[in-house]
C-alpha cells in the first residue's frame, strides 16, 4: 500500500524530477518506508512511495523493472491471489527474486496482457504499467476503486497521482480554472464522483477502467461493471465466500487487525479473521450511553476472543481534527464522519500496520434505511409522472399517508430519485438557491438514465438500479473518506465485503433475501446471529453522530463565517451571495439546521487554501 505519481510528456518537456520529489515527500504518509524514482530521459519518470506490507526488504521496492528491461509498474494496493496468478502464467517460467504482489502482477502483466490480468486479478489497486520500447503508458483503477488515481491532461503531458493536489499543483495545471459543474456535484454528493475534478482538465479515474496512454491520446476501457441484473447461476454459500474472501487478505509480512464497530460486517469480519489467528481488533467508544456501540463490540469481542481495544474520546477530540483533515484530503470532501476515521486509524497504527474492515456490506446487501424506503415508493414511479401526482395526492388525502409530496413531485423516475437520496443533507433543498451554475451528474447515474433497456417492470429491476448506484455512486464516498483517513497515518485498509467473490456473490441476491420489514442485509445478520446471539446482532443501531451543526453555531462559528463569507473571487462568482448570508442566519439562529451544507462550504475552502498553490518552484 503506498503512493504512486509520474509524468508522461507528450514532447521534450523537462521531466521535472524537482517535482516528482516534492510529490514523494508530501505524500510521505502513504509511503514512509522508502521512496524510488526512474525516468527514461525523454519523456516518462514514475515516482514511488512505499508502505512494506509484503517482502520489506528492497526487493519489493519500485518503480519495478522487469528483468529484460522493456517494462516498468509503480503499484498502490494488493493483490489477493498471487498463487494463481503465478499459476496462470507458469508457462512462461518467470523467475522471481522477490515475494513481493507487485513482482508477481508486474509479470502477469507482460505475459498475459492488461485485459486478461485484470479479469484474473483479485485485489485492491491502482497503478502504472509502462511499455518502455513502445512508449505506451497504461493507467488502472480497481474494480470498486478502493485506491485513487487522479490524473490531469493537455496537450503537452498528462500527470497522474495518487493525491489530487500533485495534479492541481504541477506548472501545466496550477492556473487552470475552477470546474463549476464538478463543485455543483461535490455540493451534492460530499464529494467529486469519479471522471470529474475540481480543477478543468483533471479527474479521478473511473474504477473498474483501464486507460491506454499513447501520441498525445488517452483511450478508455472498461473491465469490470458492477451487474443490474441479478445472477441466480452464481449462488453459492455466504459464509464459505466471505470466510475465503478474509482468509485470502490476511495475507501480511506486518501486524494486522480489524476495524469493528459493533455493527454486523466489521463483526462478521473480525469472526472470519480471528477463527484461524488471534487477531487485534479496534473500536472507538464516546462516553454517552445513546450513542456508544463499544459495549456490542466488546461483546461481541469477547465470544470471538480477540485481542480488543478501546479508544474512548470526548466531542473535543475530534474538533481538534479540523485542521488535519483538510490535510489529510487533497480534494474537496464534505462527510465529516472521517473525523472519527482519522481518530481509530492513528490509534490502530500504533499496534498493526494491515486494518480488515467491513465497508460495502450495505451497498451490496441493501443495508440502508434509505433503501427500504424507495422499495416503499417504487410503485409509484411505474406510472407516468402526472399519475403518480394524483396518486401522491389521493392518498395524502384519503389514505392520510405521510408520502412527503414535495419530495416526489418533480421526480423523472426512479432512477433520479434513487440518485437524490443519496444527495447530502440540505442539497436538495439548498444548491439550486445559493448555487448559480448547474451541478454535473454522476456518470455512472448519466449512463444508467442514457440507457435503453427498461429496468422497472418489476421490484427487483428497480431495486437492482438502486444498488449499483450504491456501489457505484455512494460507496465511492466511503471508500474515499476511509482511504484517506487511513492512509493519512500510514494504515492500509482492506475491504473484504468487496472482494471478487462477494461481488460476485452479491449480484445472485434479490432485494427479497435481503430485506425482511424494516431491516436491510438480513442475509449477513442471519449468518453473525449463528455465530453470537440474536440479541446482540438485532438490538437498535446507536452510532456516534457528530454534532456539527452545534460546533458550527459554537466553537468553530467564526471560522467559517469568515472562510464563506469571504471566499475567494474563483469561488463567489459561482453563488449568490444574499442567499448563502441567508442560509449562515437560519442556522446560526437555530431557524434550520443547515449543518451539511454549510459543512461543506466551508470544506470547499478550506481544501482551496490548505491545497492549491502548494508548490512554489515554479
Amino acid at each position: 500500500m503506498c503512493g504512486i505519481v509520474g509524468i508522461y510528456n507528450f514532447n521534450r518537456n523537462p521531466l521535472r524530477e524537482d517535482y516528482i520529489s516534492w510529490c514523494l515527500k508530501t505524500m510521505n504518509h502513504r509511503g514512509p518506508d522508502s521512496v524510488g524514482v526512474w525516468h527514461n530521459s525523454e519523456n516518462y519518470i514514475a515516482g514511488f512511495a512505499r508502505l512494506a506490507i509484503r517482502d520489506l526488504s528492497a526487493k519489493g521496492h519500485q518503480p519495478m523493472l522487469s528483468a529484460c528491461g522493456n517494462y516498468c509498474i509503480t503499484f498502490n494496493g494488493e493483490i489477493y491471489n498471487t498463487t494463481e496468478l503465478k499459476d496462470l502464467i507458469k508457462n512462461y517460467k518467470s523467475q522471481f527474486v522477490s515475494t513481493s504482489d507487485t513482482e508477481v502482477l508486474l509479470y502477469t502483466l507482460i505475459h498475459l496482457g492488461v485485459k486478461k490480468t485484470l479479469q484474473a486479478a483479485d485485489g485492491i489497486f491502482a497503478f502504472s504499467f509502462y511499455d518502455i520500447r513502445a512508449n505506451v503508458l497504461v493507467l488502472v483503477r480497481d474494480r470498486v476503486g478502493v485506491k485513487p488515481l487522479y490524473v490531469g491532461m493537455n496537450n503537452e503531458c498528462l500527470i497522474y497521482s495518487s493525491q489530487y493536489d500533485h495534479i492541481i499543483n504541477h506548472p501545466l495545471f496550477a492556473n487552470e480554472t475552477i470546474n463549476a459543474q464538478a463543485i455543483g456535484s461535490f455540493l451534492s454528493l460530499g464529494y467529486i464522483p469519479e471522471n470529474n475534478g475540481a480543477i478543468n482538465k483533471t479527474k479521478l479515474l473511473l474504477h473498474g477502467n483501464y486507460y491506454v496512454v499513447k501520441n498525445g491520446q488517452m483511450e478508455q476501457f472498461q473491465y469490470y461493471d458492477y451487474p443490474i441484473a441479478s445472477n441466480h447461476q452464481i449462488k453459492k454459500d455466504l459464509d464459505y465466500v466471505l470466510n475465503k474472501s478474509v482468509n485470502d487478505q490476511l495475507i501480511s509480512d506486518v501486524p494486522i487487525g480489524t476495524f469493528m464497530s459493533g455493527g454486523v460486517d466489521s463483526t462478521l469480519i473480525t469472526f472470519f479473521a480471528n477463527r484461524s489467528k488471534q487477531v487485534n481488533s479496534f473500536t472507538l467508544g464516546v462516553r454517552n450511553s445513546q450513542m456508544d456501540e463499544s459495549i456490542n463490540a466488546k461483546a461481541f469481542a469477547e465470544i470471538f476472543d480477540t485481542k480488543h481495544h478501546c479508544k474512548y474520546f470526548y466531542e473535543n477530540d475530534l474538533l481538534k481534527l479540523l485542521d488535519e483533515n483538510a490535510k489529510a484530503f487533497s480534494e474537496p470532501f464534505a462527510d465529516y464522519s472521517s473525523l472519527p476515521v482519522l481518530l481509530l486509524s492513528k490509534y490502530a497504527k500504533e499496534k498493526v500496520t494491515v486494518i480488515l474492515s467491513g465497508d460495502g456490506g450495505d451497498e451490496l446487501f441493501w443495508g440502508y434505511p434509505r433503501n427500504i424506503t424507495a422499495l416503499k415508493y417504487f410503485n409509484y414511479y411505474k406510472n407516468s409522472k402526472n399519475i403518480r401526482r394524483i396518486k401522491i395526492v389521493f392518498n395524502k388525502i384519503f389514505e392520510n399517508s405521510k408520502i412527503d409530496i414535495g419530495r416526489h413531485w418533480n421526480e423523472d423516475d426512479f432512477i433520479s430519485y434513487a440518485y437524490h437520496t443519496l444527495f447530502i443533507t440540505g442539497a436538495l433543498g439548498q444548491l439550486q438557491n445559493i448555487f448559480n451554475k448547474d451541478a454535473a451528474e454522476d456518470y455512472h447515474f448519466q449512463l444508467l438514465k442514457n440507457t435503453k433497456t427498461k429496468f422497472f417492470d418489476h421490484e427487483i429491476d428497480g431495486m437492482n438500479v438502486l444498488r449499483k448506484l450504491e456501489v457505484d455512486v455512494h460507496l465511492q464516498r466511503i471508500l474515499m473518506k476511509v482511504d484517506r483517513a487511513s492512509m493519512y497515518h500510514s494504515l492500509e485498509v482492506r475491504v473484504p465485503m468487496l472482494s471478487n467473490q462477494m461481488l460476485d456473490l452479491s449480484s445472485a441476491y434479490t432485494f427479497q433475501e435481503c430485506i425482511e420489514g424494516a431491516n436491510g442485509k438480513m442475509n449477513l445478520k442471519k449468518s453473525l446471529i449463528n455465530k453470537t446471539t440474536e440479541q446482540l446482532v438485532m438490538q437498535p443501531k446507536k452510532g456516534f453522530s457528530i454534532p456539527m451543526g452545534d460546533w458550527i453555531r459554537n466553537e468553530i462559528r467564526n471560522e467559517v463565517e469568515e472562510k464563506i463569507l469571504n471566499m475567494p473571487s474563483h469561488f463567489s462568482d459561482l453563488f449568490n451571495q444574499k442567499k448563502l448570508e441567508i442560509l449562515l442566519h437560519e442556522h446560526m439562529t437555530h431557524k434550520q439546521d443547515w449543518g451539511w451544507m454549510i459543512w461543506a462550504l466551508y470544506s470547499l475552502v478550506k481544501w482551496d487554501t490548505t491545497h492549491r498553490k502548494s508548490f512554489t518552484n515554479y
